[in-house]
C-alpha cells in the first residue's frame, strides 16, 4: 500500500479496464445479442452490470495484448532518431523525407540514443561472465537492475510506463473503431475524422511516455553505476580528432559555399567542424557538426583529406569532406550565424589561409571529372 506503488497499480488497472469498457459500450448493441441471444434483452440491472464489467475486463486484456505490438512499432520508429539519420546520410547519402523527420522530431526531439548505448555497455559488462549479453534487452535489464539497486528510480520509470500502457490500449481501441466504422450505419460519417485525430494524439502521447520511461531507466542506471564506480569508463576520443565539411549548394545556377561564425570570435568566418565523439566515424561527425552548427543536412561527396595545425600549443587534426546540402533541419547552436557565399566571396570572407585553401580545393574537386587521376577516392561505407 505504498502510495507510489498504489498509484502505479491503479493506472495499470485502468489501462486495461477503461479501454475495454469503452469498446464494450460501443459494440454491445451489435455483439451482445449475437453472444447471449434472446437472454441479452432480459438482463436485469445487476446482471447487466456484471456482464458489462466482465466483458470490459476481457476485452481490455485482449486490447492490451494487441497493444503490445505497438512497442515493436515504437522500437522501429526510434531506429530513425537523429543519430540514425546522421549515420544514414553519412554512410549512404540518403536523407529521410522532411515530413518523416518532422514527425520523428515531434516525438523524440534531438534524441541521439546516447543513454541507451551507454546503458547497453553497462549491461554487456554485467552479463558478460554469464554469456548473457543478448538474452535480455537493455530496457528490461535496466528495470530489473533498478529493482535491486534503485527502487525510487524504478518507481518513476514505472509511472511513465503505466501512462504509456493506457494510451497504447486507447490507441488500439480507436484503431478498431476506425476500421469498423464503415461496417455499421448508425454512427455519423463526420465522426470518422474526429477518431483519426484522437488516434494520432493518443499514439503521440503513448510514444512520448514510452520514450520518457525508457530514457529515465537508462539515465538512472548510468547515474547509479557512476556513483558505485561499477563501470570502467573507456577513454574518450582524442580531443585533437576532429571532422568537418566544405558544404556547397547550387542556387539559381550559382554554386555557393557555407561558412559559420567561429565560436570564440564571431568576427571570424570558418568551416563547420567539431570533435569526433565516441563511436563516431569522421564522416558521421562531419554530418552532425554541419547540422548542429548551421541546421543544414549535407551528404558526403568526397574525402578532402586531413588538415593539421596547432591550437594553444596542441596539435589538432581535422578530417574534411566535400559535402552537398540536401535539406534543412534544426540547428543546435542557434546563436552562431552562418552564410552562403559564391566561391570568390567565401574565399575573401574566410579568415584563415587553411580555410581559403580548402575552399579552392573543394571547388576543384567538385568540378573534377570522376575519371580524373587526380580525383581522390570517393568515401565508402564503413563495414
Amino acid at each position: 500500500m505504498e502510495p507510489q506503488k498504489f498509484f502505479i497499480g491503479v493506472v495499470e488497472f485502468f489501462a486495461v479496464l477503461l479501454p475495454g469498457a469503452l469498446l464494450t459500450y460501443l459494440v454491445m448493441g451489435k455483439v451482445g445479442p449475437v453472444v447471449l441471444g434472446s437472454r441479452y434483452g432480459c438482463l436485469g440491472e445487476s446482471e447487466g452490470w456484471a456482464v458489462f464489467a466482465f466483458a470490459s475486463y476481457l476485452l481490455g486484456h485482449l486490447v492490451f495484448l494487441l497493444g503490445a505490438w505497438l512497442d515493436e512499432f515504437y522500437d522501429w520508429v526510434r531506429g530513425y532518431t537523429l543519430n540514425a539519420q546522421i549515420s544514414r546520410l553519412a554512410r549512404r547519402g540518403l536523407l529521410l523525407p522532411g515530413w518523416v523527420r518532422a514527425v520523428i522530431w515531434l516525438i523524440f526531439k534531438g534524441e541521439r540514443n546516447l543513454a541507451v548505448d551507454r546503458a547497453g555497455r553497462i549491461k554487456r559488462k554485467a552479463l558478460r561472465p554469464l554469456d548473457g549479453q543478448d538474452a535480455i534487452n537493455t530496457f528490461q535489464w535496466s528495470k530489473i537492475w533498478l529493482k535491486a539497486e534503485g527502487a525510487e528510480a524504478l518507481a518513476v520509470v514505472q509511472r511513465f510506463e503505466a501512462d504509456s500502457k493506457f494510451f497504447r490500449c486507447f490507441t488500439v481501441v480507436l484503431l478498431i473503431l476506425i476500421l469498423g466504422w464503415p461496417l455499421q450505419g448508425r454512427w455519423p460519417a463526420f465522426g470518422l475524422p474526429v477518431l483519426v485525430g484522437l488516434l494520432l494524439l493518443a499514439l503521440w502521447r503513448y510514444m512520448e511516455q514510452r520514450h520518457k520511461a525508457t530514457n529515465q531507466a537508462y539515465w538512472s542506471v548510468i547515474t547509479l553505476a557512476a556513483e558505485r564506480a561499477e563501470e570502467n569508463l573507456p577513454a574518450s576520443p582524442s580531443a585533437s580528432a576532429r571532422a568537418g565539411g566544405v558544404v556547397f549548394r547550387s542556387r539559381d545556377g550559382v554554386v555557393e559555399y557555407l561558412l559559420v561564425e567561429a565560436k570564440e570570435d564571431p568576427s571570424q568566418w570558418v568551416l563547420p567542424k567539431g570533435h569526433v565523439e565516441a563511436g563516431e566515424q569522421p564522416r558521421e561527425t562531419a554530418v552532425r557538426e554541419v547540422l548542429e552548427e548551421t541546421g543544414v543536412w549535407a551528404r558526403v561527396v568526397e574525402d578532402l583529406g586531413a588538415q593539421s595545425w596547432s591550437v594553444e600549443g596542441r596539435p589538432v587534426v581535422t578530417q574534411f569532406f566535400l559535402m552537398e546540402a540536401v535539406g534543412r533541419g534544426l540547428r543546435k547552436e542557434r546563436a552562431r550565424r552562418h552564410r552562403w557565399l559564391p566561391k570568390e566571396d567565401a574565399i575573401a570572407c574566410a579568415n584563415f589561409n587553411e580555410t581559403r585553401e580548402l575552399l579552392r580545393e573543394a571547388d576543384s574537386a567538385r568540378t573534377r571529372p570522376p575519371d580524373d587521376p587526380r580525383a581522390r577516392p570517393k568515401t565508402r561505407n564503413d563495414s
